[in-house]
């Protein structure tokens, strides 16, 4: 019978603590930073003002191939949700420049809020942004539920925005 006990204690042991992980991992919410910015026209923004509504941060840089290969499908993505509530703010890094990034946007009709982070402020308050495309998804409450480092799966992105109820426009 002593035989039995050691690993039973051992599995009881490590299902407990498996546990504590999962349970630990699952609580860590990670809210976003309450962010003050001026956006490429001077108006002032703060994440604040969009409470309630989906957010997508996108950080990029007018050298970042992979940031303008995606920009048609973020257009895109604007069309079909801008309307639904979500919003959607394009951060520049500090090494571009605001006549890059209006050239960029009116060559790539960017619809949506482009600023120009040239302190790196906002890159620092989102855990030290440093590499394009990187992405950010912040839920109507506030809870960061996506990070994703590289161009987007919209797919899986259109996916997570259904589940916050909203519903692509229909065109």
């Amino acid at each position: 019978m002593t035989t039995y006990k050691k690993p039973l204690l051992f599995a009881i042991v490590l299902s407990g603590l498996l546990f504590a992980i999962i349970w630990i991992k699952s609580h860590n919410v990670q809210m976003a930073p309450d962010i003050t910015f001026n956006d490429i026209d001077g108006m002032e923004h703060s994440l604040s003002q969009y409470a309630n509504q989906p957010v997508l941060m996108i950080f990029w840089a007018t050298d970042c191939p992979g940031c303008v290969q995606e920009m048609p499908e973020l257009n895109t993505l604007y069309q079909d949700y801008a309307d639904k509530g979500l919003a959607m703010i394009g951060v520049a890094m500090a090494h571009d420049t605001p006549e890059h990034i209006n050239a960029m946007r009116q060559q790539r009709q960017l619809p949506y809020t482009l600023t120009w982070d040239q302190n790196d402020e906002i890159a620092t308050a989102f855990n030290r942004v440093r590499v394009t495309p990187t992405h950010f998804l912040i839920a109507p409450n506030g809870e960061i539920v996506m990070r994703k480092i590289g161009t987007l799966d919209f797919e899986q992105l259109r996916e997570k925005l259904n589940v916050m109820g909203l519903t692509q426009a229909k065109g």
